[in-house]
């Protein structure tokens, strides 16, 4: 009996996106979190200056990067959702269980740097804070001085 031609192929698995190592996305988010902490650092430092179209395209810039890195962050934090991590301390501790140093060290470089990050967001935002109060006050003192013309203040412009 030839049973040649009775049995079809099997469709194989169709193939799965290949998902990149730990470590590349680790070291990915590295690099955003540092770049975008140099661009809050910046800003901070514009706010100094009292230059308010500086400190305006600082902002943008900030908030552009901010946007941009989004689906990085999304990824990393998927990628902790499939080591079963619910932070990055516990994604190292469970790199390194599985003999993974390289991704553990680069997990806990990117623990430190968000927090660092953090830190300085927090910063940025009372120096924000801080120069809007004292603008607030500059033009209420030059409304209580009546330095108003046609409903506008002068020091708008």
């Amino acid at each position: 009996m030839n049973i040649a031609g009775q049995f079809r192929p099997v469709n194989s698995v169709p193939d799965l996106p290949e998902l990149p190592p730990v470590s590349a996305i680790l070291a990915q988010g590295l690099e955003l979190v540092e770049d975008l902490s140099r661009k809050l650092q910046h800003l901070d430092t514009l706010m100094l200056t009292g230059k308010p179209n500086e400190i305006s395209e600082a902002a943008a810039t900030v908030e552009m990067a901010l946007k941009t890195a989004s689906p990085a962050f999304a990824e990393i934090a998927e990628t902790m959702g499939r080591l079963g991590a619910c932070n990055l301390a516990a994604a190292a501790a469970q790199l390194r269980k599985i003999e993974e140093e390289d991704a553990a060290g680069l997990a806990e470089a990117l623990r430190v740097a968000l927090a660092r990050f953090a830190k300085r967001s927090v910063s940025a935002n009372r120096r924000a804070q801080q120069l809007n109060r004292g603008l607030n006050a500059a033009l209420r003192s030059l409304q209580a001085l009546g330095m108003q013309e046609s409903g506008r203040l002068i020091a708008e412009a």
